[in-house]
C-alpha cells in the first residue's frame, strides 16, 4: 500500500499541486538532470558565464557590492577566468550581518522574499533573504541529489531532526498528507522512549528514506543496533548538517543495511555538493553555485590540497551572495566518478562538528539543533559555543556583536535552561572570537559528559576517518 501511495502522490498530487501553486520546481529538475550530462567544458563556461552576469547584476543593483567593487577597482569586464576573481573582496559573516540590508538589490526592495535564518557551520547567526525562484532552483537541486541516494518524489521520509515543524492549517496537513510525507525523531529531545516511538511509526509508515544529522543518525543506528531493532530498511539514507566520521558512517550502514549519502551545503547558498550513488566524492552543484578552495597564502588549493571553502550563488538575485566565506575547508578533487555525471567532484569537506548535550534524566539535546534555536532567535550575538562541563554546567563562549543587550543574555540563559535543565547552572564567558581545532574544524557544540545511547568509544572521532559534512 506505501508503494502504491507513493506512485500516486507522485503520479498526481505532486503535478496538481505544482500546477496549483505556479512552481517551477519540476522544470527545474529535469533542467538540472539533463545538464548533469553535459560535457564538463561546456559545464564550466556555462557556470562561469553565470558567475559573471551575477557580477555584473551586484554592481548594478546593491549599494555594498558597488562601494566595495569601486574601492578593489574590480572590472568585471576583464574577469576571463577564476584568476581574474582576486580583486573581487570575500564576503564574511560578520559583514553579512552588519551590511544585509545594503546586500538587497534595489529590484527586490519591498517585495515578498522568503526569509531563511542560520546558526552557519562556524556557530554564526545570519539572516538571508531569497526570491521566489531562488527557493524553487535550490528545493530542485536538493530533489536531484535525493534521487541520487534513491529516493523518488512522493515517498515517505524518516526524519531524524531538531524543532520539527508544527502541521497546523488545513492546507499544512494536506501537503504533508498528499506531497511529503513525513515522521520526526526530535533531536531536541532524544531518549529511549522518543527512539523507541520512532521505531513504532517507521513500521506504521514505512518510509523509503532516512535524513538527518549525521550525528543524530549514529545515535540512533547506535540505539537500534543495542537493543535488537532490525526492522529499519530504508533504501536510503542521507546525512547532513555536520561531519560525518569514518566510524559513524560503518555503524549507520550496519545498523540500517544502506549506504549513506553525505550532502553538503549551507541555508545561505542552499545544496553545494552532494554523494551520488558510488559515494567516491561529492559532486558540486555547478548550476547554482561557483565554489572556490582558497589556502591561507590565497592561491587556489591544488586537487587533493585543503583549502577554505569560498562560495558565490549564481541564482539569488535578491540578496547576491559573492565570494562568501563560509568557515568550512574542503578538499577539491580532479577526478571523473563512474557515475558518467560530468559535475565536478571534491573529496570532502572538514568543517562541521557538534556533541550531544545530556539532561540529567539521559535525555540527548543535539548541539546543532540548540544552536539552530538560539543563535539566530536574540540579537547582538556574533559567534556562540556552547560547552557542557558536567551535568550541572553550561558554559557559554560568547562573542558579542552590536545590538547586544542585558535581555539578550537573559534570554539566553532562559531558553538553555528550558532545554537542558532548570536546575543547570549556566555561565556566560565573553570571548573575542571562536577558535578552530588543528583539524579546522568549528566545534560549536562540546559536551564533557558521555553519551549514554553509545557503545564506549563509539563517539569519539578517530583521526584521518573524516569524510563531508551537510546542511
Amino acid at each position: 500500500m506505501s508503494r502504491f501511495s507513493s506512485w500516486i502522490r507522485r503520479r498526481l498530487f505532486i503535478p496538481l499541486w505544482v500546477a496549483r501553486e505556479g512552481s517551477p520546481r519540476l522544470r527545474y529538475l529535469r533542467e538540472l538532470e539533463a545538464s548533469q550530462h553535459e560535457g564538463l567544458q561546456r559545464l564550466q563556461g556555462e557556470q562561469f558565464e553565470r558567475l559573471r552576469e551575477i557580477l555584473s547584476y551586484a554592481y548594478d543593483q546593491c549599494d555594498y557590492y558597488r562601494d566595495q567593487f569601486t574601492k578593489c577597482n574590480v572590472k568585471i569586464d576583464a574577469i576571463q577566468g577564476p584568476d581574474d576573481l582576486r580583486n573581487v573582496p570575500f564576503l564574511s559573516k560578520r559583514q553579512l550581518q552588519e551590511q544585509g540590508s545594503r546586500l538587497i538589490a534595489a529590484g527586490y526592495r519591498g517585495r515578498r522574499l522568503s526569509k531563511f535564518k542560520t546558526g552557519g557551520s562556524t556557530g554564526t547567526p545570519v539572516v538571508v533573504w531569497k526570491d521566489p525562484e531562488t527557493v524553487e532552483k535550490g528545493a530542485a537541486a536538493g530533489m536531484r541529489a535525493f534521487k541520487w541516494a534513491g529516493w523518488k518524489p512522493g515517498e515517505p521520509w524518516g526524519l531524524i531532526w531538531g524543532n520539527p515543524p508544527k502541521r497546523v492549517t488545513t492546507k499544512e496537513k494536506l501537503r504533508d498528507l498528499l506531497i511529503d510525507p513525513a515522521i520526526y525523531l526530535d533531536t531536541m529531545a532524544l531518549n529511549a522512549a522518543s527512539m523507541s516511538e520512532f521505531i513504532a511509526q517507521w513500521a506504521r509508515r514505512q518510509p523509503t528514506m532516512m535524513r538527518g544529522h549525521s550525528h543524530s543518525i549514529f545515535t540512533f543506528a547506535s540505539y537500534c543496533r543495542k537493543t535488537g531493532h532490525h526492522g529499519i530498511r530504508p533504501r536510503g539514507i542521507i546525512s547532513s548538517s555536520m561531519m560525518l566520521l569514518g566510524p559513524e558512517r560503518m555503524e549507520i550502514e550496519m545498523a540500517f543495511g544502506c549506504k549513506v549519502t553525505d550532502l553538503y551545503g549551507c541555508e545561505e547558498v542552499g545544496l553545494i555538493a552532494c554523494e551520488c550513488e558510488h559515494h567516491d566524492g561529492m559532486h558540486l552543484n555547478m548550476e547554482n553555485v561557483f565554489v572556490e578552495f582558497i589556502k591561507e597564502d590565497g592561491e587556489y588549493a591544488a586537487p587533493g590540497e585543503p583549502g577554505e571553502i569560498v562560495v558565490t550563488s549564481l541564482i539569488n538575485r535578491a540578496m547576491p551572495l559573492i565570494r562568501y566565506r563560509i568557515g568550512d575547508v574542503g578538499v577539491p578533487s580532479d577526478r571523473t566518478c563512474r557515475c558518467g555525471r560530468t559535475l565536478t567532484l571534491m573529496e570532502g569537506v572538514c568543517g562541521r562538528t557538534a556533541d550531544f548535550l545530556v539532561r540529567k534524566d539521559g535525555t540527548l539535546v543535539a548541539g546543532v539543533s540548540l544552536i539552530e534555536r538560539t543563535l539566530t532567535a536574540y540579537p547582538g550575538i556574533f559567534q556562540m559555543q556552547i560547552v557542557q562541563q558536567d551535568l550541572d554546567t553550561i558554559q557559554i563562549h560568547l562573542v558579542k556583536n552590536q545590538g547586544y543587550a542585558p535581555e539578550t543574555e537573559r534570554n539566553l540563559v532562559s531558553r538553555i535552561k528550558q532545554d537542558i535543565g532548570d536546575d543547570v547552572t549556566v555561565e556566560i564567558d565573553f570571548v573575542d572570537g571562536i577558535p578552530q581545532t588543528p583539524s579546522g574544524k568549528y566545534r560549536f557544540a562540546i559536551s564533557h559528559v558521555p553519551n549514554p545511547f553509545l557503545s564506549k568509544g563509539l563517539d569519539q572521532p578517530v583521526a584521518g576517518s573524516e569524510s563531508g559534512s551537510g546542511d
